[in-house]
């Protein structure tokens, strides 16, 4: 939605609820002093929020407490250079809210990690759904608004939801890798080559932000195919579908997959080749013969422990 629409939608809602108070002054007026003796009305001011810092940090949000909201305030604080989001889409976003009456933090997302949601009212709220429509990955906006008669001030980062950046060509041997809409892997078995019998870590993009560590949250898309037969067993992609957060070295997850993902910067797209060893195998399950080929994109990560 263009964003003069939504500012249009907004000052038509603000008029809406400024009719009945229109009504009651002119009443009063009729029974009061002439024209000549009435007092000039008095607008109410917006207030103000500063917001700086850059991105990837926590913002500073500079207001006077305790703050008095009569109708929400958004701004852009920055526009974002990436993909628009998608209606419908994954979206992540990182988040950090204080309290208007005391300056107290609500959330941070800083902290953690980003959170992700479905490009749709219903998942993240329609108030939020409207405020970020019409925007693209990599904007901040400020949004502060009354919440149960608490005022919010908050900050929203919209990050990636995959990775981007100069694609390493792909090595003989190996499977191939190819991208759709949005960033979708498509993964390729080379037709008649036997799997390595050791682990393979190959970075397909080369991301720009922090190194992985293991203890830490990590958020990914990742889809996953048998090297036997190229069918894709586990994905993260896909409608309805959202990245997922996991924590590596607690034992959740295959050996080859916690492993593989440390010292990797954020940002990065990896593919790792699990040989049976390093995987399900001997477990019962029904890959434990399997060589396995995951293709990961590393989106966000937690903190340093």
């Amino acid at each position: 939605m263009p964003r003069d629409h939504r500012r249009s939608s907004t000052s038509r809602i603000r008029a809406a609820w400024a009719a009945p108070a229109l009504a009651l002054v002119l009443a009063l007026t009729a029974c009061g002093p002439g024209d000549d003796e009435a007092p000039e009305p008095v607008p109410t001011a917006e207030p103000t929020i500063g917001v700086t810092g850059t991105g990837g940090t926590v913002p500073t949000l500079d207001f006077q407490t305790p703050l008095t909201l009569s109708d929400p305030v958004e701004e852009v604080v920055w526009e974002g250079a990436g993909d628009p989001l998608v209606d419908g889409g994954p979206v992540l976003l990182r988040v950090y809210t204080v309290s208007g009456t005391d300056g107290s933090v609500v959330r941070d997302d800083f902290a953690s990690v980003p959170a992700a949601y479905l490009m749709t009212p219903d998942s993240i709220g329609s108030e939020l759904y409207t405020v970020l429509e019409g925007h693209s990955v990599g904007a901040r906006i400020m949004y502060a608004a009354a919440t149960d008669g608490t005022p919010l001030v908050s900050t929203i980062d919209i990050l990636p939801t995959s990775a981007s950046g100069d694609i390493s060509d792909p090595e003989a041997g190996l499977p191939s890798v190819e991208h759709g809409e949005g960033g979708v892997p498509t993964v390729t078995i080379p037709e008649g080559t036997e799997p390595p019998a050791e682990p393979v870590v190959r970075q397909i993009i080369r991301g720009t932000g922090g190194q992985v560590a293991s203890g830490q949250q990590v958020v990914i898309q990742f889809v996953a195919v048998k090297w036997s037969t190229g069918e894709v067993f586990d994905t993260t992609w896909g409608e309805g579908r959202l990245p997922q957060t996991v924590t590596l070295g607690t034992d959740q997850l295959i050996e080859g997959f916690d492993e593989g993902l440390v010292d990797l910067p954020v940002g990065s797209e990896v593919m790792l080749v699990v040989p049976p060893g390093l995987a399900f195998g001997p477990s019962g399950n029904e890959l434990a013969s399997e060589t396995l080929v995951y293709v990961v994109d590393i989106l966000a990560v937690s903190p340093p422990a």
